[in-house]
């Protein structure tokens, strides 16, 4: 069903607003278009009652298979007509006139089609109503929901092991001799063992209050009936007492526990609305009794928000190797050992659990039922298979009720799109917004710009313990993440099962889903096969393609893009490609390119013209461009825009022409033409430029008029250039500037950029300033967070009172003659790490004085 919605949804966006737009020429088709969409509309909103985990109806899920390959019938004929009406507006006017003919008999079969798949609706919601019986559909799917929330509770109450200096930990946090109330949260993904946990902690130290209670918290739950249960283990429930409402029943809650001491425990807070609701009623009363609050849940902002510091949050980490072969040979076997010629299978399946007790739990039943080493073999060779068993409870059932309960509806295909990328990936921030962008998982608002929505949900999945932090960047954002993965097993799963999304992998792919009804496809292998399916390629909207040493692809290819009529995303990752060939008619409607491959010298012009473009990405090839063809000019719609060395801009045909929405553009070459471009206010939209300078002048002159672009964040130079004389230059909405060997004298640097107000990052990098000392004026830097220098040329460094008053972060690295760092630096009052690398001896020296070393900073040698 899931499938359903998915795929009208993104029709409804992508392609009928379009289309109705542009059928003028069809006598008729305009109100066939709007009457299409509304039919598709009312089914969309008919099937929420389908919606949800397990509806195993065969008669239900036929007539689901048909409502879905007639949606994608309906997108593939928007995607023709789209098609058809680009390549007709390409041609000159000659052209138009001689192709009119069949241009005309192309639009008129698509409004055929279209009200062919109208018949085709209502035969096929005939058979429904005739039919399936929707009320045992809905009472079935009550039902399965009633069961995943008990299962959600019972497998982190599995005797799970490996949790001894956890427990240790947390009752350290909630033992200590603070009178004041404290909270005290657990925070994990689902199946790490939080309940577990906290289940152990309980048991041992909840005879040392005077009152105590333990309560779960439903994914949906009642605030009246939360408190009932706190009550009913703190005193006995009276008939008057559980006819109070919620208001009441915290005034009484708050009564009995004044000025005692107590030991709440809160199972499964999910949501900082409840605790936001608690603590404005005063439930818990806030005395110095040393009373303590344990919360387990996924949710970091719970945690922040409840817990008093950092310090009184616990992360779980997950099983070590050690740990995870002890519980799955304790679930196994029981009190019996492992038989030796099962041990070192044993070990591999439970590695491949990734360390979360959910993940061993549901294997551990399947192991058991044949403890023979051809069984665990098989195992082994598919453990994501049999994470999944299709039963008629299947071992996600857990991760499918947080799924479909707790995940954000915004940010329910986000997550699933993250089982794109192959076990153990680091994916790149800016580039799974991109594609989500293209996709059409998130658009621009009124409000703000899809790649902010973009950032905002990267950190709610991170805030739900969904994904893992790699790397951050220097403003403290996501820069690479890994999925945790269970999760991505989830994802995958969950994707080919309602037709969102393909894995295609070494050992085959899933056979539930037909490869032809699946619109992304992503490759971890063999990309050959797929290319050559014929059949499969048209229907194709986006091929993502990861490399595998062992894969065919190890030998370079051609790709011939006239096969992907329907692409809107391509890529192609670092898969050995010697050649693309692409005709502008076959990518007039991909959103986002990237090709990575080293071997790749060459592209087709055509590439560098197509009007739906968003993001193009070439950055890692080695094609040469010394100008980029001024059919870069036709791309109103482009947003990012990342190429090789050494590529310069070609000049506008046009003066009235502008790439409104282009984002990024790195990296650029900067000469005469590019000045030109950035003083005619050609980027309104830039936020992100890196320039690689050849020429000291042109790069100056391309300075000097950086102030035109208003919208202007983060500047990057690399290589040697001069900065400009004027101060009023860079524009004042500058939030971080890096340097790169750009050999400036440290003088020019500072007066240039301490006026900034909103520079809150700053990177001088590999001898990008020089000269006997670098002087920062008192209250100068006003908003700068963070300070990276490295292989500076500077011997003294001085600072003003009151510069850099914002100060978190200071990283100095190999900087050999930097002799001293200023004394105000220890004056800071936001400091909290200062990091060292390879000092000189001189300032080593100081470094290591106890009146340094007496400050809360950091210090790394």
């Amino acid at each position: 069903m899931e499938a359903i919605v998915s795929i009208i949804t993104e029709l409804l966006r992508a392609g009928i607003p379009l289309a109705a737009k542009q059928v003028q020429l069809i006598r008729g088709a305009p109100e066939r278009v709007q009457s299409l969409q509304d039919e598709l509309q009312f089914i969309e909103k008919s099937l929420n009652q389908y919606d949800g985990a397990f509806v195993k109806d065969n008669k239900v899920n036929e007539w689901l298979t048909q409502i879905y390959r007639l949606a994608l019938e309906a997108k593939d004929t928007i995607d023709t007509f789209k098609t058809e009406k680009h390549t007709q507006n390409q041609r000159t006017r000659v052209a138009r006139l001689l192709y009119a003919w069949p241009h005309g008999t192309k639009l008129r079969k698509i409004a055929l089609k279209v009200d062919m798949i109208k018949k085709k609706i209502e035969e096929i919601d005939g058979y429904r109503k005739k039919y399936c019986d929707d009320s045992q559909v809905v009472a079935k799917r009550k039902r399965n929901s009633e069961w995943l929330e008990k299962q959600r509770r019972e497998v982190e109450e599995e005797n799970v092991v490996g949790f001894g200096v956890a427990v240790e930990q947390v009752t350290n946090k909630l033992l200590t001799k603070a009178l004041k109330r404290d909270v005290v949260s657990i925070v994990g993904t689902t199946g790490s063992g939080k309940t577990t946990l906290a289940k152990r902690i309980y048991g041992s130290i909840s005879n040392q209050f005077q009152h105590h209670a333990w309560v779960f918290v439903p994914s949906k739950y009642k605030m009246k009936d939360l408190l009932l249960v706190i009550l009913s283990e703190l005193m006995p429930i009276e008939e008057e007492t559980s006819k109070l409402d919620d208001v009441k029943l915290g005034e009484k809650l708050r009564n009995f526990l004044q000025g005692k001491r107590y030991l709440i425990v809160m199972d499964g807070v999910e949501e900082t609305q409840l605790w936001e609701t608690l603590e404005k009623n005063k439930v818990f009363p806030n005395e110095k009794h040393g009373s303590r609050l344990l919360l387990t849940t996924r949710s970091k902002n719970v945690a922040s928000l409840a817990s008093s510091s950092g310090s009184r949050i616990h992360n779980i980490q997950p099983l070590d190797d050690e740990a995870r072969w002890e519980l799955l040979e304790k679930l196994v076997f029981k009190d019996e050992k492992c038989p030796q010629e099962l041990v070192k299978l044993g070990k591999q399946i439970a590695t491949k659990c990734a360390g979360l007790p959910l993940a061993i739990v549901s294997l551990s039943s399947l192991l058991a039922r044949n403890k023979t080493y051809g069984n665990w073999l098989q195992i082994i060779c598919k453990v994501t298979w049999y994470l999944n068993p299709q039963d008629s409870q299947p071992s996600f059932g857990i991760l499918d009720l947080t799924y479909d309960t707790t995940i954000p509806e915004q940010l329910k295909k986000c997550l699933l799109y993250l089982g794109v990328f192959p076990s153990g990936f680091e994916i790149h921030a800016r580039q799974i917004i991109n594609l989500w962008v293209a996709e059409g998982l998130i658009e621009d608002t009124m409000r703000s710009k899809a790649e902010e929505i973009g950032r905002r949900y990267l950190e709610e999945l991170n805030s739900l313990s969904l994904i893992e932090i790699t790397r951050k960047r220097s403003d403290g954002g996501v820069r690479t993440f890994q999925i945790h993965e269970i999760w991505r097993m989830f994802c995958v799963f969950k994707s080919e099962s309602i037709g969102f999304l393909q894995v295609h992998t070494e050992f085959g792919s899933h056979p539930f889903i037909s490869g032809q009804w699946s619109w992304r496809l992503s490759i971890h292998y063999d990309l050959r096969y797929i290319l050559s399916n014929r059949d499969y390629l048209p229907h194709l909207c986006s091929l993502l393609c990861f490399h595998n040493e062992a894969s065919l692809d190890s030998n370079r290819l051609r790709l011939q893009c006239k096969h992907f009529s329907r692409l809107k995303v391509l890529d192609l990752g670092s898969i050995c490609v010697s050649k693309v060939h692409g005709s502008r008619k076959s990518l007039s409607l991909l959103k986002y390119l990237k090709l990575n491959s080293p071997y790749l010298s060459s592209l087709p012009r055509t590439l560098f013209s197509l009007p739906n473009l968003l993001t193009l990405d070439i950055k890692n090839t080695c094609v040469i461009l010394p100008c980029l063809p001024s059919g870069i000019w036709k791309m109103q719609n482009l947003r990012h825009l990342l190429l090789p060395p050494h590529t310069t801009l070609p000049k506008c045909p046009d003066h009235q022409k502008r790439l409104w929405h282009l984002q990024t553009l790195s990296t650029i070459t900067p000469n005469e033409n590019t000045a030109a471009l950035i003083f005619g206010s050609k980027f309104p939209s830039l936020i992100k430029l890196t320039l690689n300078s050849q020429d000291m002048e042109q790069t100056k002159r391309c300075l000097e008029c950086l102030y035109k672009l208003h919208c202007l964040q983060k500047l990057k130079i690399i290589n040697l250039t001069k900065f400009p004389t004027a101060r009023t230059s860079f524009p004042a909405s500058l939030v971080k500037v890096s340097l790169v060997k750009t050999d400036l004298v440290a003088d020019d640097v500072m007066r240039m950029l301490e006026c900034l107000d909103h520079l809150q990052v700053l990177k001088l990098l590999k001898k990008s300033i020089r000269g006997p000392k670098l002087e920062m004026t008192p209250n100068s830097f006003p908003q700068l967070r963070f300070l990276f220098m490295e292989e500076i040329l500077v011997k003294t460094w001085r600072m003003g009172d009151g510069a850099m008053g914002g100060l978190e972060e200071l990283t100095i690295t190999r900087c050999h003659e930097l002799e001293s760092l200023p004394k105000q630096l220890w004056q800071l009052h936001n400091i909290r790490q200062v990091k060292v690398n390879s000092p000189s001896q001189c300032l080593r020296r100081e470094l290591e004085q106890p009146s340094v070393q007496r400050c809360e900073v950091q210090i790394h040698f």
